[in-house]
């Protein structure tokens, strides 16, 4: 089952995007989309499997992703989900990968759930980054990335992005001198 969907994925983990170049166990998890104590009737059903690391599964581990009641069928509308379903949603249109594995942003509130559930800015802080430390860092980051995005509206919101850090950033600065 792994190599399955390993081979449909591309080694490419659902929810950090990260490329594992490897299918060996310890790497990879079977996902259950919707956790399988939450419904068990879906845990073999294909639209609620796939592969991610073992970081993102065990972040995500047994949250709530779906506002769906559904026992019996499973839930097939994009709409059902909190969270930026590794199937039936494009996550290109919730999420930017600023830096894989580094720093993640939402797009819209799929894209800020699927962030929190899976806990994808914990790579952020693993590498050891601060608040006030990663200020400009962040903002390069938007920066470089606003500079290459084509689309006018997701422009406009990594720049308004940019100008709260920046004004967080100064309000803090006022407050602490």
């Amino acid at each position: 089952m792994k190599k399955h969907y390993h081979d449909q994925q591309k080694t490419i983990c659902p929810y950090c995007r990260q490329e594992l170049k490897t299918t060996h166990g310890r790497h990879w998890d079977i996902e259950h989309v919707i956790p399988r104590v939450t419904v068990s009737n879906f845990m073999f059903d294909g639209y609620n499997l796939c592969v991610a690391c073992v970081d993102c599964n065990g972040e995500k581990s047994d949250k709530k992703v779906t506002n769906s009641t559904a026992k019996q069928h499973y839930p097939k509308n994009p709409q059902s989900f909190l969270f930026v379903h590794p199937i039936l949603d494009d996550y290109d249109k919730y999420i930017i990968v600023i830096e894989k594995g580094l720093f993640y942003y939402p797009l819209e509130e799929k894209g800020k759930n699927t962030i929190e559930i899976c806990g994808l800015n914990r790579f952020y802080q693993y590498a050891g980054y601060t608040y006030q430390m990663d200020v400009f860092e962040r903002i390069q980051m938007l920066t470089n990335h606003a500079q290459t995005v084509t689309c006018s509206k997701t422009q406009t919101q990594l720049l308004e992005e940019i100008a709260a850090l920046s004004l967080r950033s100064i309000v803090s600065k006022k407050k602490t001198a």
